[in-house]
């Protein structure tokens, strides 16, 4: 999306190959596709990431992995450097919990464990080069989810699993 506006707007395919094309013009080595929001679901998404890397850019690229299907996988995992799924939990309840505000929509983590694997199985099918990784935002009130995430990762065959720390505001909201 266009940031927030009156009117909200995707990124079309022409503005963003006219982006990649002044990237590489000035210089850029490396362009990654993350957002507040999911980036898999722009329809500038895979010919982007397949334009920059024909453009010889490192492409890279964030999803909660439920939107990134096989056949899109199929299409842009050769064309990136690396691709983190993020994945707010190891237990299916409390992910469902945390991503949909609903323990009982555990639907949601079997459909993202299944696209992480699908990209793990084709980088090993296709010998592809691209990193793959799974990514927790530590809450304070998600602490029992450290060893769970930890054990997802080693199950799904990910090239790494990282915990990254969430820091609070000055207010300390977050507690």
């Amino acid at each position: 999306m266009l940031q927030e506006s009156d009117e909200r707007a995707y990124i079309s395919p022409a503005h963003m190959a006219a982006f990649l094309h002044d990237a590489k013009e000035i210089g850029v080595k490396a362009v990654s596709l993350v957002s507040d929001g999911e980036s898999v679901l722009s329809p500038a998404y895979v010919p982007s990431i397949q334009l920059g890397y024909s453009l010889g850019l490192d492409m890279a690229s964030g999803t909660n992995g439920w939107q990134l299907t096989p056949e899109k996988q199929d299409s842009v995992l050769k064309c990136l450097t690396y691709l983190r799924f993020n994945v707010a939990a190891g237990d299916p309840a409390r992910y469902a919990e945390i991503m949909a505000n609903d323990r009982s929509k555990v639907e949601v983590f079997h459909k993202a464990m299944e696209h992480i694997r699908y990209a793990v199985a084709l980088k090993r099918r296709e010998n592809l080069s691209v990193t793959l990784g799974i990514q927790m935002v530590l809450m304070p009130q998600d602490g029992d989810q450290i060893v769970p995430f930890a054990k997802l990762a080693i199950e799904l065959g990910v090239d790494y699993g990282v915990i990254k720390h969430c820091s609070d505001e000055e207010k300390g909201s977050l507690g």
